[in-house]
């Protein structure tokens, strides 16, 4: 048996759900509201000792960090491949999932912080948001959900984000220039990887696709007409406590 922890609105977590339904598994999911830090529930903290989703069960083998669950997922059930066959293919393959796990993922918390994090933390109270910052096992997240709620994040950690992530785009837009699919011809975990992070910027107005990476918005376009990008469920993130 599959079992997911997962938040809906969590990039990370979007990876595995569309790597799940492009692979059509059936899975149990077990949603944590983070707003609520039910992350933090000692239940949680041991099987995610840095509180942090999504997290895989399978049957009780834990995997956790989502392109690590998403490469198991490709092993452990070969039906439906989500890699190349080919030595190049898979090389294409890590080398996104490098930059995705290395920069992208740190880089969109920043903005996303500071546009949907900190309206929603603006309308807590001082001590519990202090509460649950003492209670977050890896300093750095407690750090920038301490920043989003006192004054924001840093105007240079965000400049530096948003460099990063039109880097990443300027580095789509090439690639998919020459090429339908960004590890080549073929739908891969490097589409999948990366497909939560250009879905959320595409909802920030400073990021139009169409406009400054036409390629990208061609393959965003076609990754958003296959039926698992509907199964996947790409949450918008709100300022509320849902999520």
């Amino acid at each position: 048996m599959l079992r997911l922890y997962h938040a809906w609105a969590s990039t990370c977590s979007q990876k595995v759900r569309l790597a799940l339904a492009e692979k059509e598994l059936a899975y149990d999911g077990v949603v944590l509201i983070l707003r609520r830090f039910e992350q933090l529930a000692p239940e949680f903290l041991a099987i995610s000792p840095a509180g942090v989703v999504p997290v895989l069960v399978h049957d009780g083998f834990v995997v956790r960090e989502s392109t690590i669950i998403n490469d198991y997922l490709d092993d452990a059930f070969p039906e439906r491949p989500l890699r190349p066959a080919h030595a190049r293919g898979r090389a294409n393959v890590a080398a996104w999932n490098r930059l995705v796990d290395d920069v992208i993922t740190l880089a969109i918390k920043k903005p996303s912080f500071q546009k949907n994090l900190r309206p929603f933390l603006q309308t807590l109270p001082q001590s519990e948001i202090d509460d649950a910052v003492r209670r977050m096992p890896n300093p750095e997240t407690a750090r920038r959900w301490r920043d989003a709620a006192r004054n924001g994040i840093p105007d240079a950690e965000l400049a530096a984000a948003h460099s990063d992530l039109r880097r990443m785009l300027d580095r789509m837009q090439e690639t998919l220039g020459q090429q339908i699919w960004l590890a080549g011809d073929d739908y891969s975990l490097a589409d999948i990887n990366i497909a939560p992070f250009v879905h959320r910027l595409a909802s920030f107005p400073e990021y139009d696709l169409a406009r400054d990476w036409p390629a990208v918005a061609d393959w965003y376009a076609r990754l958003r007409q296959r039926p698992a990008f509907a199964q996947a469920g790409f949450v918008e993130q709100v300022a509320t406590r849902d999520q």
